[in-house]
């Protein structure tokens, strides 16, 4: 029997020591709010309706969030592959359309002095438009075929004194035509198709350099979606937002009405959290 009490004695803490686990004493709890939520709806069919409005106001602001967040990571990844691709040709970061238009605009600007040049060959208007936009068609291929086999130096070499045996062709229709349309002498036929033929010469060579700044097809198409998904990333958060703030009025327009009923089963120091609760409860935080 001794041992029996001094063992029981063991457990019991000493006068004036607190226990080290004392029972916490119970503290005033919230009333649930969906059993709340559950008896304001049944008590009008409006209510009930609200509350339905909201919800799927809710599960719609949910699925416009999941687009979003879809959105943002397929641009992150049409990025990434922009980057990959562009590393290949560091140099080549122009538009390719704006380049290609500036390319364009060089050869229209060979227009006039391959005219000249078209002239000495046809017998009539007709026939020396056909020329100038052969002239002009082989200018312009002569460009894409240097920046396309740019390369192979080989094959660019001979490339590009192909395409410079044909301007100096053109410089010796300019003169001939000059020669014999013109009425000043020989040596200023010569010089109006010298400054003709460098001036072609030149305007090939900025359609060249043009074409060689300009991003590949690969980088242009990986751009263009990278920037796409960056427009779908905005319409997204746009629409989110949207959904967002009808579920917060819808959300807001059913708190008004559950106040009065809410402080039928709390108190009004617990209103605030009861109205966070009922709020997660609708916008699907709960």
């Amino acid at each position: 029997m001794t041992d029996t009490v001094q063992h029981a004695g063991d457990h019991e803490p000493p006068s004036g020591v607190t226990a080290l686990h004392p029972e916490p004493s119970p503290a005033p709890g919230l009333p649930d709010a969906t059993e709340a939520v559950r008896d304001f709806n049944a008590s009008n069919r409006a209510h009930a309706d609200l509350w339905s409005r909201t919800r799927h106001a809710t599960d719609i602001a949910s699925h416009a969030t999941d687009d979003a967040s879809q959105a943002e990571t397929t641009a992150a990844e049409a990025q990434v592959g922009h980057r990959a691709i562009q590393a290949e040709d560091p140099g080549r970061r122009s538009p390719r359309p704006r380049q290609l238009v500036l390319a364009g605009v060089t050869v229209v600007l060979d227009g006039l002095a391959c005219n000249f040049a078209a002239q000495a060959l046809g017998d009539s208007q007709r026939e020396t438009l056909v020329w100038t936009a052969l002239f002009l068609a082989v200018l312009a291929g002569g460009e894409l075929a240097l920046d396309v086999y740019h390369h192979r130096k080989t094959l660019w070499r001979l490339l590009a004194g192909s395409l410079g045996a044909f301007v100096a062709m053109l410089g010796v229709l300019r003169f001939s035509f000059l020669a014999t349309v013109g009425t000043e002498t020989r040596v200023a036929a010569l010089v109006g198709a010298a400054l003709f033929t460098a001036a072609t010469a030149t305007f090939v060579v900025l359609g060249y350099r043009a074409l060689r700044v300009a991003e590949t097809v690969p980088a242009w198409k990986a751009r263009h979606r990278k920037l796409a998904c960056q427009r779908e990333v905005r319409s997204a958060h746009e629409k989110a937002s949207s959904r967002i703030a009808e579920r917060d009025r819808l959300a807001d327009a059913y708190l008004s009405e559950i106040r009065a009923s809410l402080l039928q089963t709390c108190t009004a120091s617990q209103l605030p959290a009861m109205e966070q609760a009922v709020r997660s409860h609708l916008v699907g935080q709960a």
